[in-house]
């Protein structure tokens, strides 16, 4: 039967694959967070060489990556559990997977450094104010709103970095308006988390499943398939 994207919907399925797999959940995000910490602070508290530091930002940024995604496949993997069991390699992020993710992450950051430097660069006045507070809306807007779910593809389903920015406007557009809707609540929630490190620590996880759970809706939205997802109840 097909089923509508629906944001109510959406945020009960991904409240009840985290509370359905709260400890192992917990536990992944729990060792995530040890291991960014470890080297985040070996990087920048032990490490004195200042090439040394510079390699260290770039593990810590290859590994942040890799434990995302691993997050990410584990979320689809307990998602579909249902119909197959899983192994931990099962949740372990490929080469390809981890070439598209960092060379998408990569280029976008420095087209929205390049862009904003170009932008300095003009005389001072109410052109590049405007200019400067466009580029800036549209990158934090496409980090945003279009990231994770080209993330999505790239994970789920092996797209390379620039064929997931289409198959992701292609996704969102017919269901621009409801995604829109879910993104709002999702920065009002991780703003009110953002008060305490506990709310974060809670919330993140959350709504990175919220995410994948929009991804999986809105690729059944666009199919005249039945909604495995919405039978989780």
């Amino acid at each position: 039967m097909y089923h509508p994207f629906s944001v109510a919907e959406t945020i009960r399925i991904a409240w009840f694959i985290l509370k359905k797999n709260f400890p192992t959940i917990a536990v992944y995000s729990l060792v995530t967070l040890l291991i960014v910490f470890i080297i985040g602070f070996v990087t920048y508290n032990v490490i004195a060489d200042s090439v040394l530091t510079s390699i260290g930002v770039i593990v810590l940024l290859v590994g942040i990556s890799f434990l995302f995604l691993g997050f990410i496949k584990l979320i689809f993997q307990l998602i579909d559990r249902e119909f197959y069991d899983f192994e931990f390699r099962d949740i372990i992020p490929g080469i390809k997977m981890m070439y598209s993710y960092l060379l998408l992450l990569i280029i976008v950051s420095t087209l929205s450094v390049i862009m904003t430097n170009l932008i300095k660069n003009l005389d001072e006045g109410m052109t590049q104010s405007l200019l400067g507070i466009f580029i800036g809306i549209f990158f934090q807007f496409f980090f945003l709103f279009y990231f994770p779910i080209c993330t999505c593809f790239i994970v789920d389903d092996g797209s390379g970095p620039f064929e997931s920015v289409m198959q992701s406007y292609e996704l969102i557009k017919g269901n621009f308006f409801k995604y829109f809707i879910l993104f709002v609540i999702i920065e009002t929630v991780l703003f009110l988390a953002s008060l305490t490190i506990i709310g974060m620590l809670f919330v993140i996880p959350l709504v990175n499943i919220v995410l994948v759970v929009a991804y999986r809706k809105l690729i059944y939205s666009h199919l005249d398939v039945d909604d495995d997802i919405a039978e989780t109840n």
